[in-house]
């Protein structure tokens, strides 16, 4: 191995990136080679998957299995290379400093792009929202004039023939009236004829009578003079139902593009509360029923049964999922670095607390000042976190519909780590452990 190793340059076994021989060298598609911890470092402060090297642009990030070969090769000649003169490593230090401030004027043009496009996209998409409620607004404005104008053609057609009913009796009334008079003048001249014995066949007064029961009692009829009074809120809630259609079809959008910035997020056991039990692979914490002993430290919770994540962010953006399944209390987001983890206090924005709580009674709440109730339709099994730094912006979704929960919105000037509380116990019905489900590096 020795022998093959001396054939080869030392550039051969040198990172890219960090300029030394590999450590855990990953190869991805496009054949380069890089230190691991180099190439998740570089994606993550680029925010985007491309080799380093070539530049070339992977649409999914690309498996990081480490290559077992180059890592005995690269290890062997660690152990074998000659030393360098101090010249020659200064100048080599400035040709990496140049190269690599020439890849950050690359990168930053490259940029630019990725923004340029992604700010005509939202503004394309906005234009269709918008344009699409607008001629909704209208459609719905339009049925509401064509149902109020429908309505009063009903109402008018029904006084119409209340009126004519009424006239029709008038007129019934006073021909009764009038046949009366002819009555009453008839008999006055019969009474007073002499010469005529014969018996008059003349109406009696009963039978020119009309009964009261017979007639309509119009004190009871009465007319609706504002009878539209539901037919715009009832298109406005529609309107409403359409808008939280929409509201919740751009949440899944924006999830599903957020996603993009999933980070490789792991428990601390050193801030653990004693009375949590983190698992081996530092993604799974649950509350016990007793007090394990651990050692003290500045950055251990000594009272309430929280952990933090072991990465910390002070820049860029930062995406991870949390399993919560049916779990009756819990508590996730994100905290200051230089928060307070002894003794009692009280978790808001201001003590250095962005977190989302489900409380035993089953109300979910974000942690305020005051805290803020949040509504959800759906109860969610997984639910989301995505941490923008430099906009300041803690925002908690849904997983499984997508809808977005509660954003807080910040300044940040101290670096963040990933928050966790799995609750109290509550007698074995709250023993089910939180999950982090996110599993790559942050690009």
């Amino acid at each position: 191995m020795a022998s093959t190793v001396s054939l080869l340059s030392e550039k051969s076994f040198l990172c890219f990136l960090c300029r030394d021989v590999f450590i855990n060298p990953v190869t991805i598609p496009c054949g380069h080679s890089f230190c691991k911890t180099c190439l998740c470092h570089s994606w993550s402060k680029h925010q985007s998957t491309f080799c380093p090297q070539c530049k070339r642009v992977f649409s999914t990030r690309p498996d990081l299995s480490i290559n077992r070969i180059l890592a005995d090769v690269s290890e062997n000649y660690r152990k074998n290379r000659p030393l360098k003169p101090p010249v020659e490593k200064v100048e080599a230090n400035v040709g990496q400093m140049i190269q690599e401030r020439q890849h950050k004027i690359e990168r930053l043009k490259y940029s630019v792009q990725l923004l340029k496009t992604s700010c005509l996209r939202e503004v394309r998409e906005s234009q269709k929202v918008f344009s699409a409620l607008v001629h909704s607004m209208e459609k719905s404005h339009k049925w509401v004039v064509a149902a109020i104008e429908e309505r009063e053609q009903e109402e008018e057609r029904k006084v119409e023939m209340l009126i004519h009913d009424l006239e029709q009796e008038i007129r019934q009334l006073r021909s009764q009236e009038q046949r009366k008079e002819a009555l009453k003048y008839g008999s006055q001249v019969l009474h007073t004829s002499e010469n005529d014995d014969a018996e008059p066949d003349v109406p009696s007064c009963a039978s020119l009578t009309i009964c009261p029961t017979d007639m309509k009692d119009w004190s009871k009829v009465t007319m609706e003079t504002d009878p539209c009074v539901a037919i715009t809120r009832r298109a406005l809630s529609e309107m409403m139902d359409m808008l939280k259609e929409e509201v919740n079809r751009l949440s899944k959008s924006e999830l599903k593009r957020i996603q993009k910035y999933t980070a490789d997020v792991n428990l601390s056991p050193k801030t653990a509360h004693p009375s949590l039990s983190i698992s081996e692979d530092r993604k799974q914490v649950r509350h016990t029923d007793k007090l394990q002993e651990v050692p003290d430290n500045p950055k251990r919770f000594d009272r309430v049964a929280n952990i933090l994540g072991r990465e910390s962010f002070g820049a860029g953006r930062y995406y991870w999922e949390v399993e919560v399944g049916d779990k009756l209390e819990w508590s996730i987001g994100v905290v200051r670095q230089t928060i307070n983890r002894k003794g009692k206090f009280t978790v808001c924005p201001a003590n250095g607390f962005w977190t989302l709580s489900l409380k035993p009674g089953g109300q979910y709440v974000a942690n305020s000042s005051p805290p803020a109730v949040v509504g959800v339709e759906e109860k969610p099994r997984k639910v989301a976190v995505f941490l923008d730094y430099g906009e300041g912006h803690v925002s908690f979704y849904c997983v499984e519909s997508g809808v977005h929960m509660f954003t807080f919105r910040d300044s940040f000037t101290d670096r963040l780590h990933p928050f966790f509380s799995p609750g109290r116990l509550h007698g074995g019905r709250n023993a089910a452990p939180l999950v982090v489900t996110s599993s790559c590096c942050s690009i």
